[in-house]
């Protein structure tokens, strides 16, 4: 039993509360013991896609990117309509129109947002797998950083298997837009991307450089860089 004062009386009440014993066997906690389960398994393959994609995530804002994507892969995974709850699972999520439309569009860095950043129109065409922008002028398209005079583009693609955890990730070279140009019309592709088991997501990498004497500096602060999601397929 218990004793604390409330006011001018003691309390007495039997001892109750969370245990570890309890948060694996007790009936009142199979919800909580569902939901730390399916966490467990986003967690660890939202892990998996930042290291595949390491290359192209900001570093400044680690913490940001690690929740914002854990959060929308949650989304995603409770989109499985096939399992029971605790085992549902991302792989079922992006087989449905509705989870893959969740993550289309996505933005990994919350600081770097693709329509905050690029005030032009693009579309990208899911059956040739490019990205096509209208004509542009390059200072009005681009926000850019104070310092930056340069805007390079380029596309990714990765092929995750969510069973596995296997991953093939590429990307295309930089194309890049001085500050003071005009584009009649551009694409951006990935040449020869190899086949293969999971799902495979396209993405658009924005940075921001420096030009010098032709050489291009990257831009110090990566928290200006846009990575998002063009298609899930």
């Amino acid at each position: 039993m218990v004793t604390y004062p409330l006011y001018d009386d003691y309390i007495l009440r039997k001892k109750s509360g969370f245990t570890s014993k309890g948060m694996k066997k007790d009936p009142k906690y199979a919800r909580s013991r569902e939901n730390a389960s399916e966490f467990g398994t986003v967690s660890r393959l939202c892990k998996n896609i930042r290291i595949a994609l390491k290359e192209v995530l900001p570093k400044s804002n680690n913490l940001e990117v690690c929740n914002g994507l854990t959060t929308v892969m949650r989304k995603v995974m409770c989109c499985d309509d096939t399992a029971e709850r605790g085992k549902r699972s991302l792989k079922n999520g992006f087989e449905t129109a509705a989870g893959r439309a969740l993550f289309t569009g996505y933005d990994f860095n919350p600081s770097g947002v693709f329509r905050a950043v690029f005030k032009g129109n693009s579309c990208f065409d899911t059956e040739s797998s490019t990205l096509v922008f209208d004509p542009f002028e390059t200072g009005e398209a681009f926000v850019f950083p104070e310092g930056a005079n340069c805007a390079g583009l380029r596309m990714g693609a990765l092929r995750f298997d969510f069973g596995s955890a296997e991953c093939v990730f590429v990307l295309s070279d930089w194309s890049m837009y001085r500050l003071e140009s005009s584009i009649a019309g551009t694409q951006l592709g990935i040449d020869a991307f190899p086949d293969g088991e999971g799902v495979l997501f396209y993405l658009l990498e924005i940075s921001f450089f420096t030009e010098e004497e032709g050489s291009f500096i990257p831009y110090p602060k990566d928290s200006t860089k846009v990575v998002c999601v063009l298609g899930v397929l």
